[in-house]
């Protein structure tokens, strides 16, 4: 696993601190790449995925920046039900180590609130190598499926690549 010299903090999302989620933007050509932020606190906030999953909206900081946000998708009863739904750096603090330290802090935080958890998920759009690139840097594999919303690639965290996030705790 790379390491990074960003340090990066999740910070729940809730009233005090929602619209710092409204003031993020990205680059033109990447805004297909993730939910709106207004979408994807909506997301949350409906139980889009079910009753079942747990939806977690996070900011993520840099010291006192917004430099991000996340979002996760767990179901806390299943081995392998556990989705990182969105994560974006704003294209301002991107290309600085973020993302990685972003995804790192995520992981992390999914194996230690869900000790069931044997695997972690989520869905690149095939023209964000970029971010392709970094998931695989990280352990992920491409599963050969494809997301139902929108038909694109999933990749899937597991057995000792997923155990290293534990380790880091």
């Amino acid at each position: 696993m790379k390491k990074t010299d960003q340090k990066v903090v999740l910070e729940p999302i809730d009233r005090s601190n929602f619209r710092k989620l409204f003031n993020m933007q990205l680059r033109n050509e990447q805004i297909t790449f993730v939910t709106p932020p207004r979408w994807t606190l909506a997301r949350c906030y409906v139980r889009f995925f079910g009753d079942e999953f747990e939806h977690l909206p996070h900011l993520i900081r840099a010291g006192d920046k917004v430099v991000g946000y996340a979002t996760t998708v767990c179901d806390p009863n299943s081995p392998d039900n556990y989705w990182i739904d969105d994560i974006m750096i704003a294209a301002q603090h991107q290309g600085k180590g973020y993302g990685r330290a972003a995804m790192v802090e995520v992981l992390k935080m999914i194996v230690a609130r869900y000790p069931r958890c044997e695997a972690v998920q989520l869905t690149c759009f095939r023209s964000n190598t970029t971010a392709a690139a970094l998931y695989v840097s990280l352990g992920f594999k491409p599963t050969g499926g494809v997301d139902e919303e929108f038909g694109e690639p999933n990749y899937k965290l597991t057995g000792e690549a997923l155990s290293k996030f534990r380790k880091i705790l």
